[in-house]
């Protein structure tokens, strides 16, 4: 019999010791430190081990859950304040709005894109080319990313603010066609660094793309 043959023997019998339990107090495992313990001690120092294992598992899925309540929270009010406007003019008052009062954002905008202004309504609009000509460095990973923006590019994004800031834009698209854009901004030039994740941004620009479809066709 071979030390694989008594492996086996114990896991195809793991109440082995629990019927010979005198077996126990003879068998010795070697510390970490070098003294010499039961298997006994040797068996509560893994299952403490396991349990302080076990509460950080707990402490991060309960960190986990509370996270994705507030961004089920965060999305509802979202959602909630941009549904009922009627018009453009009244959904960019309201996404600005609620950007700014709900999430604490410094700065935001809504940019459409047209090769011509000549619409009635208040909503910015400028030519594709010119904000991609812009912001491209922002977008060169996809349809939407991070960085910091000299003050030009800032003051083009948010018309009025001549600082130098960082930003995160998304691209409102709709069937791979791009219908503007969704930006907030903050005067600290680190805030929104080209490592930050824009999901929900993204999120909100596909909410914007299917009222901005919904108020075209009313």
């Amino acid at each position: 019999m071979d030390e694989d043959d008594v492996r086996d023997f114990l896991v195809q019998n793991p109440d082995y010791f629990q019927k010979n339990p005198e077996l126990l107090g003879l068998i010795k495992i070697p510390h970490s430190t070098g003294a010499a313990v039961s298997l006994v001690e040797r068996q509560v120092s893994v299952l403490r081990d396991r349990n302080v294992d076990l509460r950080h598992r707990l402490k991060d899925l309960g960190s986990t859950a509370k996270d994705n309540d507030q961004m089920f929270a965060d999305t509802r009010e979202l959602v909630l304040g941009l549904l009922p406007a009627h018009n453009l003019a009244e959904l960019e008052t309201a996404l600005v709005k609620v950007l700014r009062d709900a999430f604490d954002i410094e700065y935001a905008s809504l940019t459409l894109f047209d090769e011509a202004d000549e619409h009635s309504d208040p909503v910015r609009r400028v030519p594709e080319s010119q904000l991609k000509g812009k912001l491209g460095s922002l977008l060169s990973r996809g349809s939407a990313g991070c960085g910091a923006l000299r003050a030009e590019d800032f003051s083009f994004l948010f018309p009025g603010a001549k600082i130098v800031g960082s930003a995160a834009i998304a691209l409102i698209q709709n069937n791979g066609k791009s219908l503007g854009a969704l930006a907030v901004g903050s005067s600290n030039a680190n805030h929104y660094d080209s490592d930050m994740g824009t999901l929900f941004l993204e999120f909100a620009a596909e909410v914007i793309a299917g009222l901005l479809i919904r108020l075209d066709r009313s």
